[in-house]
């Protein structure tokens, strides 16, 4: 009998930090963790949905990051001022890696001023986080940036801001910057030695809780400290609080300039857009498909795994009973990173079950079928207009018609309207296609299939972000709901995840509903009174990638098993739920080093 590799956790297991914190001082000036990579991906991906410019990157700061400020002059407008020699500077001579980045980000911005050039209303002078929040939104309306370059704390540490609070804003800054698809890098600060250095025990616990928060969340990190910290007075000005400039200025970069701060902060800065450029834009680690297809059985218990934005769009097979990863394929072209949804239903009705997958954004609205039997294509088709570059937000399969073959529903991505389509099992033909909502919302759908008591077989439905939190159910062949209830709040606007199951294994099914970005919490409601029958953790608290839902069925009138994966910026993990105790079985991927999101079914 083959080992049975689940782990039973406990909910109090979900809420502890795995390892401890590196120490800020030991961290790299340049950021190279592969989890705050995966993040970055995944943010760069819906930067691109967003529109957000690859070749333009925002400011935000405090004095000894805004441009123009005579305290602390130089950084970053010297590389943007019209005529500036990169071969006089020093930088062609020692750093000609970084001449194609300089060029990159010369387009032009707001006002036809360049990156570099551009006086961002998100530096300011003085400021604290709490000051500087009001103007990331606007400074992004402005600029469409795909990155943005935070140095701010040194006016918290002086006016002692809490840990707490200071942890709070900036998680707040990168949630706004990473919700908006810019890329958030967070910078140490500068030791300080202001009034007379009474502050300076404070920049080791502020530099601590900036690059906690990045190591919690997984957000790129700038160890600014690390390089200033070994120059002349540690790279600051003789009023102990503004960084230093070479008299040359802060564009130049021979080794006696980058003995001041600004010139190396300015050298750095060019580093991390290269970073931006070369890793975070350039193609995803490769995923080797496997070699042969491990035949599905009939009647087995499997699952898929669907790796999520900014990654190759790998899918995984596991057998549900032991762990194992059955199978390894590539269902589109490697280089499309828009994420990959699945589920796994018998589509052809030979009782062996097949995988159904569709791409995410940046590609078309594809839906593909892989035989279980063998991994051939069944099928490759579009779900709605081959132009709509945004994708499916997700897909089900049930046998609606009663017929033995599961048929294929899939929902419109955000961009689209709530447009939902039904395909039929075997030949793949368009069965019904119609608007869950109103026309005119632009969020998209969420989608899920199920058998309820008093309704029969019937799709559900929940709107995209920026759509209150309504599900609907739709008995197949109307377009008419048969019932419709409220997940929480009717104004919430977060976006939601959608599952059927029947946890109890009553033969009938009930509601899951989760948020798609924020903690992983998932609520269960009856599906005809709309009531909240109970809600579980599905991760550690400090997630906040929301949750990916999917359903293995049970065999024999069993229970089905709600399966949890990640959202993006969290560890890699699927969990497994059975009945109402909300205790988690943990599954597999199971990959604490890797931070992408997962689509699971």
């Amino acid at each position: 009998m083959p080992q049975h590799t689940r782990t039973m956790l406990l909910v109090g297991d979900l809420e502890a930090r795995d390892v401890p914190y590196a120490a800020f001082n030991t961290l790299p000036i340049i950021p190279s963790d592969p989890a705050a990579l995966d993040n970055a991906r995944a943010i760069a991906t819906l930067g691109a949905t967003l529109g957000r410019r690859t070749d333009v990157f925002m400011d935000v700061g405090d004095s000894n990051s805004a441009e123009f400020n005579p305290n602390a002059p130089g950084y970053l407008v010297p590389l943007g001022t019209p005529g500036y020699n990169p071969v006089a500077s020093g930088l062609a001579e020692y750093y000609p890696n970084l001449l194609g980045t300089l060029a990159t980000f010369d387009a032009p911005v707001a006002g036809g001023l360049n990156s570099f050039y551009h006086r961002s209303i998100a530096a300011i002078p003085g400021a604290r986080v709490d000051g500087v929040l009001p103007f990331i939104s606007g400074e992004v309306s402005i600029t469409d940036a795909g990155i943005a370059l935070i140095m701010i704390g040194t006016n918290d540490n002086i006016a002692e801001t809490s840990q707490t609070k200071l942890s709070s804003e900036l998680l707040e800054l990168v949630q706004i910057l990473s919700s908006s698809g810019v890329v958030p890098v967070l910078s140490t600060i500068p030791d300080t030695h202001y009034q007379g250095g009474i502050h300076e025990p404070g920049v080791a616990i502020v530099n601590q809780t900036i690059a906690n928060l990045a190591q919690e969340y997984n957000i790129p990190l700038w160890n600014a400290w690390a390089s200033l910290t070994g120059l002349p007075n540690n790279g600051i000005q003789a009023d102990g609080l503004h960084v230093t400039v070479s008299p040359n200025g802060g564009g130049n970069f021979t080794p006696a300039d980058l003995q001041y701060g600004q010139n190396v902060r300015n050298l750095e800065a060019l580093e991390i857009l290269n970073w931006y450029q070369t890793q975070v834009l350039g193609a995803p680690p490769a995923v080797a498909p496997f070699s042969s297809w491990t035949p599905l059985q009939s009647g087995e218990a499997v699952y898929a795994v669907g790796r999520g934005e900014g990654q190759t769009p790998a899918v995984s097979v596991y057998d549900s009973a032991t762990g194992k990863e059955i199978d390894q394929f590539l269902p589109f072209a490697a280089n499309f990173t828009g994420g990959v949804r699945v589920t796994v239903a018998d589509v052809n009705g030979d009782g062996i079950p097949d995988i159904i997958v569709a791409a995410g954004p940046g590609g078309g609205p594809e839906v593909a079928v892989f035989s279980g039997a063998n991994g051939s294509e069944l099928a490759s088709f579009f779900a709605f207009d081959p132009n709509f570059r945004n994708g499916i937000s997700s897909v089900s399969a049930a046998d609606l018609e009663g017929d033995g073959k599961a048929d294929i529903v899939v929902g419109a991505a955000a961009g689209g309207g709530p447009v939902v389509a039904v395909f039929h099992g075997g030949d793949f033909s368009l069965a019904e296609r119609f608007y869950a909502y109103n026309p005119s919302f632009r969020g998209g759908v969420e989608v899920a299939t199920g058998m309820f008591a008093g309704i029969g077989s019937a799709i559900v439905t929940v709107p995209g972000t920026g759509g209150g939190p309504q599900v609907e159910l739709f008995t197949y062949g109307s377009m008419t709901p048969a019932t419709s209830f409220y997940a929480g709040t009717p104004t919430d606007q977060g976006g939601l995840a959608v599952a059927a199951a029947d946890l109890a294994g009553t033969g009938s099914d009930q509601v899951i509903v989760g948020a798609v970005s924020g903690q992983p919490v998932y609520h269960v409601y009856d599906p005809l009174t709309g009531s909240d029958l109970g809600n579980f953790l599905a991760g550690p608290t400090t997630n906040l990638g929301g949750v990916r839902l999917g359903v293995l069925r049970g065999a024999g009138g069993t229970p089905d098993e709600l399966l949890v994966g990640n959202g993006s910026g969290d560890d890699v993990s699927v969990l497994g739920f059975t009945g109402m105790s909300g205790t988690p079985i943990q599954l597999n991927p199971n990959d604490p080093t890797n931070a992408y999101g997962v689509y699971v079914g």
